[in-house]
């Protein structure tokens, strides 16, 4: 696994409300003006995540680890020995539950109730640098209810998502342990602590599990959170089980894992060339539930996959760009921010209905909340404003060391 027409000049810091032309009704004498609601922006920046009223430019007071459930309801942050549970549209302290042990949050279930605590990710799993005897991790739940755990593991793990019932971590194991080269996904038991297999799409076992190598590029969650798509690009002799079951043997370079997190089971999806040949910044995707949008800049190519029968079934050739890539839905339609261009795909077809210029690489391309015909598009040091009817920048937000756009809701009224 993110909104009003504006005038054309806005003075920096001023922000939304400052451009906006959406006013209301003429006041009578003496009544005070109500200022309108505006959205809320959340982005990683080099300080840590922040949160932007564009009718303001108040940023949030927030820790800078702070990281939302699935839904964006709430925000977590570990201050080393107590679990916060922070309202995501105030910032507001709304629960501590102590959780002594752990390092840094590195999973949040679907309903934001459970939370995984373990060491910092490696800059890169792979190799003598990533090796590791032993895994610890913390398991907090948000709401109090059940007591804060602490799992060591036999090995070297890392989380990876709950399952939708919150009952099972889903982690990725890496083989060999001291000199990690390659990982297959393993269920954590939350209740007995003991790691096993997850099943197949089939949900049968397979008689060898299936290693894989590759770094996730981006990973989205499919409407309400059932699973999670992630992106995975240069790995080199990547097989899969279904491949071993059928001795045969492939050279894939880019593949999509498909974790069901209701149904706990895993899927590989692979992608076929030039996926993976590019650099892994120009790969993206996108899912509205139903179907899954895959896409490499540098060679043009998208292709689409449907939810139910997981395979790809459509391929189309867009005008290739170098540079990062960016996907986005908004009201069925997908959206490419790559190279200079913002365009838009006809969900069916893939053809390109509409190309706007965009005159700066983006970093994070979100839906304007609610059913409106915007988008948020991440810049450097700005999210910018784009009216989809029309491709019109209508405002520009200023966000200081901006590194990736990631969602917007609308701000409470006050």
């Amino acid at each position: 696994m993110r909104r009003r027409s504006f005038l054309t000049l806005c003075v920096a810091g001023a922000v939304a409300t400052a451009c906006s032309a959406e006013t209301a009704s003429p006041l009578k004498p003496g009544t005070p003006a109500k200022r309108l609601p505006g959205d809320l922006l959340y982005a990683d920046t080099s300080s840590g995540m922040k949160v932007v009223d564009t009718a303001t430019g108040r940023t949030l007071g927030l820790p800078a680890t702070a990281t939302p459930d699935a839904m964006w309801n709430n925000l977590y942050a570990y201050d080393g020995s107590a679990l916060l549970t922070l309202d995501a549209a105030t910032g507001r302290r709304d629960q501590e539950v102590t959780a002594p042990g752990g390092q840094v949050i590195r999973a949040v279930s679907i309903a934001g109730t459970r939370v995984a605590l373990g060491d910092p990710a490696p800059a890169s799993p792979y190799g003598p640098a990533a090796a590791r005897a032993t895994t610890r991790l913390v398991i907090a739940d948000a709401t109090g209810r059940q007591k804060t755990a602490a799992i060591t593991l036999d090995g070297n793990y890392e989380p990876d998502a709950f399952s939708s019932q919150g009952n099972v971590l889903f982690v990725l194991q890496y083989l060999p342990a001291d000199d990690p080269q390659a990982y297959r996904v393993r269920a954590l038991d939350l209740a007995t602590g003991k790691v096993g297999p997850i099943m197949s799409r089939d949900k049968v076992p397979v008689a060898e599990e299936e290693t894989m190598r590759g770094e996730g590029r981006v990973a989205v969650l499919a409407p309400g959170g059932g699973r999670l798509y992630t992106l995975y690009t240069h790995q080199p002799n990547h097989l899969h089980s279904r491949d071993l079951v059928a001795g045969r043997k492939t050279g894939v370079h880019a593949f999509v894992h498909v974790l069901d997190l209701e149904q706990q089971w895993a899927y590989c999806l692979d992608l076929p060339e030039p996926f993976g040949q590019g650099p892994a910044e120009g790969h993206t995707l996108a899912t509205d539930g139903a179907r899954l949008y895959v896409f490499d800049a540098g060679s043009g190519r998208l292709v689409v996959a449907h939810s139910d029968t997981l395979e790809i079934d459509q391929v189309a050739q867009l005008p290739p760009a170098p540079g990062p890539a960016h996907a986005t839905i908004s009201q069925s339609v997908p959206y490419l921010a790559y190279g200079s261009s913002l365009v838009a795909v006809d969900p069916y077809s893939l053809a390109v209905t509409k190309t706007w210029p965009a005159s700066s690489p983006s970093r994070g391309l979100v839906p304007g909340p609610g059913m409106t015909s915007t988008l948020y598009r991440g810049v450097d040091g700005a999210a910018v404003k784009v009216d989809t009817k029309t491709g019109r920048e209508v405002a520009r937000v200023p966000i200081p060391g901006l590194t990736l756009l990631r969602h917007a809701a609308l701000a409470r009224s006050s």
